[in-house]
Order: C-alpha cells, then structure tokens, then sequence
C-alpha cells in the first residue's frame, strides 16, 4: 500500500476546459489573467451562484493551473514540449497531450489509469467499483480515495 500519494485531482474536469487552459497560457498570458478567463468560463458551469471562498469552480482552476501553468518544476520539461506540439498538432489530437500532463502533474490518475486499464485487459471491460477497489488496495481505506476514482473515471468516460 503507498499512501504517500496525494489525491489532488478531486474534480471533473472537462477537455475543453484544459483545452483553453493551455492556449491561454501559451497565448502568454499571466497567471492571474488565466485565472480571470477561467473564471469566466467556469461561471456559468460550477458552483453557480455560490459563494464559498474554495467551492467546486476554485477547485477546478486549481487543477487547470496545476496541469498547464504552475506544474510542478519536475515536469516543466515535459510541459513546454507538450506546449509546442499543441501549436503543431490539429485540436483533435490533443487529448493525448492533455492526458499526460495530467498524469504527470497528478500521479493519482495515472493510478486510476493503471488500474482500468489493468482490468480491461483482463476481462474486456471495467466496472467503477473494481477499479474504485483497487485503487483504495493500493491508497488506503478512504472515502476521498474513492470518491476522487469515481470522479477520474468520469473524466475518462468525458474525454
């Protein structure tokens, strides 16, 4: 068991939304100014109407920024690669790109990843609990663990 991971990634989030996440940032646009734009975006899609200082929008820009603009310096490599092959590639390649940052930047999902994968190999298709199991096998006994595979599967399933 390795609980030493941290979960992190406990939003859906929509392609579309990492989509302009990295256009903005490589537009060259400042962190505040992405964050803005986000913001806007989001309005209208989390949390609306509400007013809780971190509530599910402010969550969510919080893994967009993480993914694209404030990733961690151990990745910044893999990061302005993929920026150049989003300016190379045609919008419909760059599920590949946004799937690995986020993998990167939030080990969590490559387990969720892992694990799906792992078990559609072996019966030709994957269920959320198995997946949801395995996962908690791996991270421990906890609700945010299972919760948060729910979520990436979700993700998955969108993307």
């Amino acid at each position: 068991m390795n609980r030493n991971v941290t979960v992190g990634f406990s939003q859906r989030i929509q392609l579309e939304w990492l989509e302009r996440t990295a256009l903005l940032y490589l537009a060259g646009y400042g962190r505040q100014e992405i964050v803005n734009g986000l913001q806007e975006l989001l309005r209208e899609r989390l949390s609306v109407g509400g007013t809780a200082e971190r509530g599910n929008r402010e969550k969510a820009i919080s893994i967009l920024l993480k993914t694209w603009v404030t990733v961690p310096a151990q990745v910044r490599g893999l990061r302005d690669d993929s920026l150049g092959f989003l300016k190379e590639l045609p919008p419909e390649d760059h599920l590949a790109l946004h799937w690995g940052m986020t993998m990167a930047v939030y080990p969590f999902v490559a387990i969720v990843a892992e694990a799906a994968g792992r078990l559609h190999k072996l019966q030709g298709k994957v269920a959320a609990a198995q997946v949801q199991r395995r996962v908690r096998e791996q991270l421990g006994e906890r609700e945010t663990v299972a919760r948060a595979a729910r979520r990436v599967l979700r993700c998955f399933i969108d993307w």
